[in-house]
């Protein structure tokens, strides 16, 4: 029995801890996700979907695996970068000077006598 116990014990935890993994993973992109950690996220996605295919018997090789991978890990690159950039532009908005607020005229130096100039004035000749 202690031979039979030996051989299943290491099979039975090695499927347990790939299924484990597989929800581990997808969970992981949901938490990645949310904080708008596209390029980690993008990672845990390959891994879940790795998982998804090797247990549904659709994995063919890695060489088959590869090119969507790169692509989901391109993709999550081009977020993160679109996200700093939005927040460089953002940072860059808010480190411009304000417009200062309306300030009154001066009053004249003259007391505030206006000197009044009229074209039909006579002329003393």
């Amino acid at each position: 029995m202690g031979l039979i116990a030996a051989f299943l014990i290491p099979i039975v935890l090695f499927f347990w801890f790939a299924f484990c993994l597989t929800i581990v993973a997808w969970l992981k992109v949901l938490a990645h996700l949310c904080p708008g950690n596209f390029i980690r996220a993008a990672l845990w996605f390959n891994v879940g979907t790795a998982m998804v295919l090797w247990w549904t018997d659709k994995w063919e090789s890695w060489d088959h695996f590869w090119p969507g991978a790169a692509f989901f890990v391109g993709l999550g690159a081009l977020g993160t970068g679109l996200r700093y950039y939005l927040k460089w532009k953002r940072k860059r908005m808010l480190a411009m000077p304000t417009i200062p607020a309306w300030t009154p005229p001066k009053t004249p130096a003259n007391d505030n006598q206006l000197v009044v100039f009229s074209l039909h004035a006579k002329s003393e000749s």
